[in-house]
């Protein structure tokens, strides 16, 4: 039998003819995919193991849900109750603070106030370098300190029986009185190093860490007055006083190096910002285990 033109199909039984030719359906040109950079997808995935989480805690909301939790799972007395509560309650709990200074014998450690740039007890001080990874921060004298006392005094004030103050500086009654009715207490600041250096490296031939900061020799020999309202809410961080790096983390676990790395400061100098040299740390501060050794006896 003859074969059908070869561009044309008759189907059998109707009059029609089709293209016998395939019909190939190409797909549609994808559309580009959404720019997704790499430091997106670490930010997203990647947890840092190195960071500490802070985790706040809404205290009244967590009471309100723990009472109503309590009172529908089981019937709480009324004694029990008000148990449960005093440790949530802020006005009623009792958490201890640290102290402001903890003296060991081979650092000192100091709680510190940080010092936002706009603060205004850094007017006349050197603005902060851009790429200074530390602040400047403010140290807090205990009534009665002096610059050359290790630990203040605590025995009360003969003076204060009779309703009066002496003008002893050493006196730890007298000046605890008399800085609470002005409402101020005493402060030494401390300049972060790249600051100090304005920008550069090193200090006559010396090197220092990235959170080391620098103890104002003026401030460290006369105290500023600060008003206690400039501080009030200001975070408090931790800085470890010694003769050196290494001698301060001597004896350290790795968990509280690698704390004081991240959230706290070294200071193993202090620094005149009229002459630009250093100078060495005042006692108040950190007396060296050595020169401790000789006035213990």
């Amino acid at each position: 039998m003859p074969l059908p033109p070869p561009e044309d199909n008759i189907e059998r039984g109707t009059g029609l003819t089709r293209n016998s030719e395939p019909f190939i359906e190409e797909p549609t040109t994808p559309e580009p995919p959404t720019e997704v950079s790499e430091k997106d997808i670490e930010d997203a995935f990647y947890e840092d193991p190195d960071e500490i989480p802070v985790i706040k805690l809404n205290v009244e909301e967590f009471t309100t849900n723990l009472q109503s939790f309590m009172q529908g799972q089981m019937e709480v007395g009324e004694g029990d109750m008000s148990k449960a509560l005093v440790a949530l309650s802020p006005e009623l709990a009792s958490i201890p603070m640290p102290k402001l200074k903890h003296v060991s014998r081979l650092r000192t450690e100091h709680q510190v106030y940080e010092l936002p740039d706009s603060h205004p007890l850094l007017k006349g001080m050197d603005r902060r370098e851009p790429d200074d990874p530390s602040p400047y921060l403010l140290a807090i004298w205990t009534p009665g300190e002096t610059a050359d006392s290790v630990q203040p005094p605590e025995i009360k004030c003969s003076f204060q029986e009779g309703g009066g103050l002496c003008n002893k500086k050493t006196c730890f009654s007298c000046n605890s009185t008399r800085e609470a009715q002005a409402q101020t207490v005493r402060g030494t600041i401390l300049v972060p190093c790249r600051t100090a250096m304005r920008g550069s490296f090193p200090l006559n031939g010396t090197y220092f860490q990235v959170n080391e900061v620098f103890a104002d020799h003026e401030s460290s020999l006369n105290p500023i007055d600060v008003l206690r309202s400039l501080i009030w809410n200001l975070p408090r961080r931790t800085v470890f006083f010694g003769t050196s790096v290494s001698t301060i983390f001597k004896g350290m676990s790795t968990e509280d190096i690698q704390y004081c790395f991240w959230k706290g400061f070294v200071c193993v100098r202090g620094f005149d910002q009229k002459t630009r040299a250093p100078r060495p740390l005042k006692a108040r501060l950190h007396l060296p285990a050595s020169k401790m050794a000789k006035q213990n006896e």
